[in-house]
C-alpha cells in the first residue's frame, strides 16, 4: 500500500525532475504489484494497475507510443475488477484514462481512436453526472471538448460547436475562484474553439478567443505556470494574426509580441515540439507584417521556416 501510495505522490510531483518522478512511480508500482497479485488482493491490484497506467501516460523516457500502449493494456486490466456495477466511481475514472489515452494514441487510426475516446468519455458521465460527482463530471467534459476539437469524422462545424458546448458546462463548476487552474485550462480550450470556430461572425468569435486568452493569464502567469503562460502566448499569437477587428499592422505586431513572449521560455532542449511550432508560427507573422523592412522580414520568415523543419528533421 505504501508503495503504491509513493508511487502516486511521485506521479503529481510538481518538484524535481519530471522524468525521473515517473520514472520513481512507475518503480514503486511495480514493487507493489509484487505483492498485490490479482488472485489474493484484486482491488488493490486494481488500483495499483490504474496508477501504473497514469504514471505510463505520463511518461517521458521511451518510446511515447509504446508507453501509451502499455497505459491502455493496464487501465482495460484494471475493468477486470472494477465494473461499473459494483464499483461505479473507480470504473468511471478508467474510463476517463482509457478514453484520454485514446485521445493522446499513435498507433492505430487517428480518426477511429478519437471515434473510441469520444464514446468511452460519454460512457464514464453515464456515472461522473453533475449531481453525483460535479469535479470528475466537469473534468470529463472538459475532456470530451478536447476529443470533439480533434475529431475528424462527422461535420467540422458540428464537431467544434459540440466541444464549445462540453467546455462552457466544465466551466459551470471549474471557477475562478474554485478551481483556478482547471478554470483556466479550461478557458484556454475554449478560446481555441472559438479560434477554429465555423459557425457565428468571424469577428466576434476571434474576439471571444482572445478575451478568454487574456482572461486565463491571471492564473496562468509567468512566475507561477511558465508552460502554461507560453503556451497561451503562442494561442495568442494565432488569434491576433486572425484577427478582423483594429489595425491589421497593430494586430500582427501584438501576435509578434506574444510570439516572442512564448519563446523566451520555449527551449530546443528542453520544449523541442513547442518551440518549433512557436517558432513556426514567428515565421508566419514576419511573412504577414507590414512594420519593419520588407526584405529583412522575408529573411527572418525564412530563418524561422528553416530552424522548424531542421528540427522535424532530426525528431
Amino acid at each position: 500500500m505504501t508503495q503504491n501510495n509513493l508511487a502516486n505522490i511521485y506521479t503529481e510531483r510538481i518538484w524535481g525532475n519530471k522524468l525521473q518522478n515517473i520514472e520513481n512511480a512507475i518503480r514503486f508500482c511495480q514493487q507493489a504489484l509484487e505483492v498485490y497479485i490479482h488472485a489474493s488482493f484484486p482491488i488493490d491490484w486494481a488500483a495499483a494497475q490504474v496508477t501504473l497506467g497514469n504514471a505510463y501516460m505520463q511518461r517521458i523516457r521511451g518510446k511515447r507510443e509504446e508507453n501509451i500502449e502499455f497505459a491502455i493494456d493496464v487501465y482495460r486490466l484494471s475493468l477486470e475488477v472494477y465494473k461499473s456495477s459494483t464499483f461505479p466511481k473507480q470504473w468511471a475514472t478508467v474510463q476517463n484514462n482509457l478514453a484520454m489515452s485514446y485521445r493522446c494514441r499513435l498507433r492505430g487510426d487517428r480518426a477511429e481512436n478519437i471515434e473510441s475516446a469520444i464514446i468511452t468519455y460519454k460512457e464514464a458521465l453515464c456515472v461522473r453526472t453533475r449531481e453525483t460527482y460535479p469535479v470528475d463530471w466537469a473534468m470529463t467534459q472538459n475532456n470530451l471538448g478536447n476529443a470533439y476539437s480533434e475529431r475528424i469524422l462527422g461535420n467540422t462545424a458540428s464537431n467544434i460547436e459540440c466541444a464549445i458546448d462540453a467546455y462552457e458546462r466544465a466551466l459551470e463548476i471549474r471557477t475562478y475562484k474554485a478551481s483556478p487552474v482547471n478554470w483556466a485550462r479550461t478557458l484556454s480550450n475554449l478560446a481555441i474553439a472559438y479560434r477554429k470556430r465555423i459557425n457565428g461572425e468571424a469577428a466576434k468569435n476571434i474576439e471571444i478567443s482572445i478575451n478568454a486568452l487574456k482572461l486565463s493569464l491571471k492564473v496562468r502567469n509567468r512566475e507561477d505556470l511558465p508552460i502554461e503562460w507560453a503556451i497561451t502566448q503562442n494561442n495568442l499569437s494565432l488569434a491576433y494574426l486572425n484577427r478582423v477587428e483594429g489595425s491589421r499592422k497593430d494586430n500582427i505586431e501584438s501576435a509578434k509580441s506574444a510570439c516572442e513572449a512564448a519563446l523566451e521560455i520555449y527551449t530546443q532542449e528542453q520544449n523541442s515540439h513547442q518551440w518549433a511550432t512557436a517558432q513556426n508560427n514567428l515565421g508566419f507573422v514576419y511573412c504577414e507584417r507590414i512594420k519593419g523592412n520588407p526584405v529583412e522580414n522575408i529573411n527572418a520568415t525564412i530563418k524561422r521556416m528553416s530552424e522548424k523543419y531542421i528540427l522535424s528533421i532530426d525528431m
